[in-house]
């Protein structure tokens, strides 16, 4: 208590001290109005009054720091008025309630998005352009080049048929043929060249000749035809009655009479077929085609040397139907005929040969009328029809 009354004793001549610090107008307006108050109604202080009072003045590192924090740069800190410090309470407290900013770290990574999306925009504007220019560029090109490609095609189809005219024709593998013959059937103009010559049409012209079993003809640049033929190759020979007498057809091994055989080379001693006939002839008929396995047999025997085939001077064919025949072999100095089915071998013909031998030391050969072969046994047949 004693301290209290201690303090309102001292509390008027602390309130002087001040009004004498008080030098300007401003200062002494602007002194604290609370403490004016309880002069005037002259009532102690409690403890919750004196608190309040130091809440309301300027207390060091409270309100007055902030105060001096607002204040202006010249102003004096001590001359504020109570006014001013509830404001600048208010403010603080404000401050206090307003939310927190981001962190700047946040503003800076939005921002490089930002301008990451700039500058993607306009990377992706800038190679549009340029895929633009390119465009433009490769089709300029491309017409270059086709025009280019349009002069060079126009000069080689003026320069090419006049560089490549066909002067030289080259024949190959000529027997029965003549030269003449194969440049004929080629039907070259005076302007044909290698450019424009039909090769497929020149080969199925030549094969038009019965002489030529095959043939290919193909460019030699700059200016040469070259033709490889392959003639076809007499095998046998058949016996035919014309008006100016009997003449003798070369056949091939695929049945071909392709030619007089006085109107081809020597193709050696030849097996004569009889019993087939012509109705006006003329080279290039085929044999029926259930003959074409017997001159294949034949073509066979011709090449094996010596050839029993030779033995024999006439092979008769006879026919037992539109799809069958059989054959009547003369051998050569012997009268003894044998009779064997339309296909020949080197062993038929050599069991042939050797009976017929055998035969040649019996006694009455002389009425055997034939030997048949036909059935793997051999059958004597003579000339009263007995068999023995």
């Amino acid at each position: 208590m004693a301290e209290l009354l201690a303090f309102a004793k001292s509390r008027p001549a602390r309130a002087a001290e001040a009004k004498d610090r008080a030098a300007s107008p401003a200062a002494r307006a602007a002194s604290p109005a609370p403490i004016k108050l309880l002069k005037d109604q002259g009532e102690r202080p409690n403890y919750l009054e004196r608190s309040t009072v130091r809440r309301e003045t300027g207390i060091p590192g409270a309100a007055g720091a902030r105060a001096r924090a607002y204040a202006a740069p010249n102003s004096d800190a001590r001359s504020a008025s109570p006014a001013t410090i509830s404001g600048d309470l208010q403010a603080g407290t404000r401050a206090k309630q307003a939310p927190r900013q981001k962190p700047a770290r946040l503003y800076d990574q939005k921002a490089a998005s930002i301008a990451k999306s700039v500058a993607a925009r306009d990377l992706s504007a800038a190679g549009a352009k340029n895929a633009k220019k390119k465009g433009l560029s490769d089709n300029a090109k491309l017409a270059i080049a086709f025009a280019l490609l349009a002069c060079i095609g126009a000069g080689l189809y003026v320069s090419i048929p006049e560089v490549t005219r066909v002067t030289k024709v080259s024949v190959l593998g000529m027997a029965n043929t003549t030269e003449k013959e194969i440049v004929d059937a080629l039907g070259l103009a005076p302007n044909s060249s290698l450019a424009n010559v039909n090769l497929r049409a020149m080969e199925a012209s030549i094969l038009a000749n019965p002489k030529v079993a095959s043939a290919k003809v193909r460019r030699s640049f700059p200016d040469k035809l070259i033709v490889e033929l392959a003639e076809r190759k007499a095998v046998a020979c058949v016996l035919v009655t014309e008006e100016i007498g009997t003449k003798s057809i070369a056949i091939d091994a695929d049945g071909v009479a392709f030619a007089y055989m006085d109107s081809i080379a020597d193709s050696g001693r030849l097996p004569v077929l009889s019993g087939i006939r012509f109705e006006r002839f003329s080279p290039g008929q085929r044999l029926p085609e259930y003959l074409r396995p017997l001159l294949g047999d034949i073509a066979q025997l011709a090449k094996e040397t010596p050839s029993p085939l030779e033995a024999f001077s006439e092979i008769k064919v006879e026919k037992i139907s539109d799809s069958e025949a059989e054959l009547l072999l003369f051998p050569s100095g012997k009268t003894v005929p044998i009779r064997m089915p339309a296909r020949l071998t080197k062993a038929s013909l050599s069991s042939a040969l050797l009976v017929l031998d055998i035969l040649a030391g019996r006694q009455g050969a002389e009425n055997v009328d034939e030997i048949d072969f036909r059935t793997g046994t051999i059958v004597y047949r003579t000339k009263e029809a007995q068999a023995g």
